[in-house]
């Protein structure tokens, strides 16, 4: 099998490599791999991100470079994540270690498309919405308390659009999630505020499918796209289904998932004016509604 490099094998090489650079006096590959019974080239793949070692050989370097307790933390973390490979699985609100590797990737990125036909994208989605959209799923979460949670997690990821180097979002919202009235007429009333707010943010832009785009993109799903600050950080790719997920790192599978987004951004969606328009236009509709229903 070809070796292959990913981001979360990436930045536990580059870790790996400056803790043993840090040694004194410094240690080459070939020094070490006789104390651990392994050729000189597989350290060197390992810090160059192509392959992941085993956690024995993990405790067995960490030891040999004589790391700090909070080093031996952080190098089993970056572990852990890249341990994740290509396929990841969450469910629901439980917030299980391969969910948390993908939040750690959130956070870290600069750039976020979403390109979403089921709900409104989490990042946009008021309280009420969400728990709407968690209701109508109660049967896939379990464990107790997953509504505290899911509302402590989401609150979260919000808080990434805000401060002084805010993740930049893009979001594909399909017209079905601006027309199907989530949690009654007054939740959705107050998420189309939202929508229109937060869209006002210079690094937010949201974009409408309108039904009369047709068959679009991946329609199977809703697929989010990450960016990062580094340029020798490669984009991933976030696949959501029912009660679960699924990480794309290869990188010829995470450019077909970019290329579909930006063909859905320029030949399907409105433009971002013309998205707030219809928005506006939906938030009206609902308002006269809510105050027929008042007067009725």
């Amino acid at each position: 099998m070809a070796l292959e490099k990913t981001r979360r094998k990436v930045k536990l090489g580059r870790y790996m490599l400056a803790l043993r650079k840090a040694v004194d006096p410094p240690l080459r590959p070939e020094d070490i791999a006789p104390h651990v019974r392994i050729a000189a080239t597989t350290i060197t793949r390992m810090e160059g991100g192509l392959t992941q070692p085993g956690f024995t050989l993990l405790q067995a370097l960490l030891g040999i470079y004589g790391v700090t307790e909070e080093q031996r933390t952080e190098a089993i973390r970056l572990w852990e994540n890249a341990k994740q490979g290509s396929t990841s699985v969450e469910h629901a609100a439980d917030l299980p270690n391969k969910y948390r590797a993908f939040r750690h990737d959130e956070a870290d990125a600069a750039l976020e498309r979403t390109l979403e036909m089921t709900a409104i994208p989490g990042l946009l989605q008021t309280p009420r919405y969400a728990a709407a959209v968690g209701e109508a799923s109660r049967r896939l979460h379990r464990t107790e308390g997953w509504e505290r949670r899911a509302a402590d997690e989401r609150h979260s990821r919000q808080r990434l659009l805000d401060g002084e180097a805010p993740l930049h979002l893009h979001a594909l919202i399909d017209e079905a999630l601006i027309r199907r009235i989530t949690g009654g007429r007054e939740v959705m009333i107050e998420q189309l505020e939202h929508l229109l707010k937060v869209g006002r943010q210079r690094n937010v832009t949201i974009q409408v499918i309108p039904f009369s785009a047709g068959a679009y993109g991946n329609m199977s799903g809703p697929v989010t796209i990450l960016s990062f600050p580094d340029g020798a950080d490669p984009d991933l790719a976030y696949l959501e289904y029912a009660a679960g997920g699924e990480t794309v790192e290869n990188v010829r599978d995470v450019q077909a998932f970019v290329d579909t987004f930006e063909d859905a951004s320029r030949h399907a969606a409105l433009s971002a004016t013309s998205s707030t328009r219809l928005i506006r236009a939906a938030l009206d509709e609902l308002r006269n509604d809510e105050r027929a229903a008042d007067l009725a």
